[in-house]
């Protein structure tokens, strides 16, 4: 899973750079992300399809996809934790 790289927060006018394409938006890193969540567990599914049909696949291979998708998905559960308690402690904001 690929991790981008933090970007400054000065405004294109100080840094003396060209203006840029607006970056992506919060909608559009979620469907990354979990379009490469899906990549990583159908990796996982295919190796492990393969060593339970008898395929020419090694086992250690096997057990560093299936645990790097459980990393993954531990990964993408303690986000959505993190991410619904910063929802309800917004929501719970008195204006």
């Amino acid at each position: 899973m690929d991790i981008a790289p933090i970007q400054s927060q000065l405004p294109l006018a100080q840094t003396g750079a060209k203006t840029a394409a607006p970056a992506a938006g919060f909608a559009d890193l979620l469907g990354r992300a979990l379009g490469q969540l899906q990549a990583i567990s159908d990796n996982a599914d295919q190796k492990v399809n393969a060593l339970a049909t008898g395929q020419d696949v090694e086992l250690h291979d096997v057990m560093l996809a299936v645990e790097a998708e459980s990393l993954a998905i531990s990964l993408a559960t303690q986000v959505r934790t993190k991410a619904v308690e910063a929802y309800q402690e917004i929501f719970r904001m008195q204006i």
